[in-house]
């Protein structure tokens, strides 16, 4: 399964994310990522999305093998056709500070999912 942190999205001129500074936001998720990689193992690639949010909102409809996980203030920022027709999951900023994985990880590897 492909999974694609989102730190933060482009709306208009402004930048949703768990700052207001995209370096920062990248950074943190960066960090993040290697934790959740060594956490997923193998049959999951995990990628930063550089695209502020643009391949999200322009994806694939019902795509089964993508995950796409945003930060809170991203993922709030998102409408309801958008998680109509997409695997989305939000992360907290203390998460990704802290770098837990414990959350995402049970839900990506649950059977139901």
């Amino acid at each position: 399964m492909k999974v694609l942190l989102v730190p933060d999205i482009r709306l208009g001129d402004r930048i949703i994310g768990p700052t207001p500074d995209q370096e920062s936001n990248h950074a943190l998720f960066q960090r993040y990522a290697k934790r959740l990689q060594a956490q997923l193992g193998i049959g999951f690639q995990v990628y930063i999305d550089q695209s502020e949010g643009y391949d999200l909102l322009n994806a694939r409809d019902y795509d089964t093998d993508t995950c796409w996980i945003l930060a809170t203030a991203a993922y709030q920022a998102l409408t309801t056709d958008i998680f109509a027709h997409h695997r989305i999951m939000s992360l907290t900023d203390q998460a990704v500070i802290l770098k837990d994985t414990t959350e995402i990880v049970t839900q990506l590897q649950s059977p139901t999912n």
